[in-house]
């Protein structure tokens, strides 16, 4: 019977990345459960939904070896709240784990190791290693433009686009505004996959635990391993569409515009819009940028200066959109690019390199 002495905060931290991918809405009870095996002085914990799966481990002192599964909600809800202390935790002899501690103990009720399912883990993949602050920040500025829409599944995932040797693209969109994003990475593999939104929510969780990870694809397949923990997720096996049709050519009328100013300008004249009215209207002139919003409760406008453009336009976009464009760029100053009243604006960071982010987002009438 599974029994076993651990750190609160290590075992909490291992459940923490496990916990994200059960499946609560699923009619198969197990799957809303984290499965433990104690052995051979670690502690090994999984979870899966059938198209994703972690695993993850740590050293522990085992009393006695053994496999249970428990709901991964219930565990960590409790762990979170125990003192930071050393805690024990057996099975019982009517098959609840307790969790015992210096002033108390918590029990619940587990079902059998058996019944969690056996995902088989893919061993045909083809490695290649990545710094962990790469592939994050290639995460946090494509995840807000990942649409949620399952009719469109192909656009429910990042695009990771490894097809130039030595360097890895990533794109995501929702129909109405891009990201792209460049980065370098020793490859010199040739391939294209679609990584689920869940997944790459999760990869986040535990990679910064180490400088870098090594990512591979087998067929249907994704997994992220930094040593110690790894998630192996399904690939969306549909075609991701065709984005350079989308990416404007021509950046020639752009201007310089202080990101934050900007920034806090759109979230000002947002205020007053509603569900229903999104949009603002941009009027771009020589050398200002006035943005004006109406909706049936209030109206705003703000002028702020930009460096000089070639020439004049007044155009609407929703302001959600370049607000969250915005906010996954980390430079002082930002590029923008607004060829005419019913072409995308486009925001880029590096004039000399603009692949190294870009953010597109489509007009809207106002």
């Amino acid at each position: 019977m599974i029994s076993f002495s651990v750190d609160k905060s290590e075992f909490l931290k291992h459940i923490f990345y496990c916990v994200g991918v059960v499946d609560t809405r699923s009619t198969m009870l197990v799957l809303s459960h984290v499965f433990l095996e104690a052995r051979d002085d670690r502690v090994y914990i999984s979870s899966t939904d059938l198209e994703s799966s972690m695993y993850s481990s740590f050293p522990a002192k085992i009393n006695n070896d053994g496999s249970i599964c428990i709901s991964g909600k219930k565990l960590f809800d409790v762990v979170e709240k125990l003192p930071d202390e050393k805690i024990n935790v057996s099975l019982t002899t009517d098959s609840q784990i307790e969790i015992s501690f210096s002033t108390g103990k918590t029990k619940i009720k587990t079902l059998p190791g058996e019944d969690f399912p056996q995902v088989p883990k893919p061993q045909d993949f083809v490695y290649r290693t990545i710094k962990s602050e790469t592939l994050t920040n290639i995460i946090l500025k494509t995840a807000y433009c990942v649409s949620n829409d399952e009719m469109r599944k192909n656009l429910t995932g990042v695009y990771f686009d490894l097809s130039q040797p030595g360097k890895i693209k990533a794109i995501s969109t929702d129909g109405h505004r891009m990201s792209l994003v460049q980065e370098e990475i020793e490859n010199s593999i040739s391939e294209s996959f679609i990584l689920p939104k869940k997944a790459t929510n999760e990869i986040r969780k535990f990679i910064k635990e180490s400088e870098s990870v090594k990512i591979g694809v087998g067929k249907s397949f994704f997994i992220c391993d930094n040593g110690q923990t790894s998630i192996l997720s399904r690939l969306i096996d549909i075609k991701f569409p065709d984005y350079t049709q989308v990416v404007p050519n021509n950046t020639n009328n752009s201007f310089k515009v202080n990101r934050e100013k900007l920034l806090k300008t759109l979230q000002r004249v947002g205020v007053v819009l509603s569900e229903k009215t999104k949009g603002a209207k941009i009027i771009i002139s020589d050398d200002k940028i006035e943005i004006r919003s109406l909706s049936d409760t209030g109206e705003s406008a703000e002028v702020l200066d930009k460096s000089k453009s070639t020439q004049n336009i007044e155009v609407g976009f929703n302001v959600k959109y370049l607000i969250d464009a915005l906010l996954s760029f980390e430079s002082d100053e930002v590029f923008v690019s607004i060829n005419d009243e019913v072409s995308p604006a486009c925001i880029f960071s590096d004039e000399t390199n603009q692949e190294k982010q870009k953010a597109i987002i489509m007009p809207m009438r106002v």
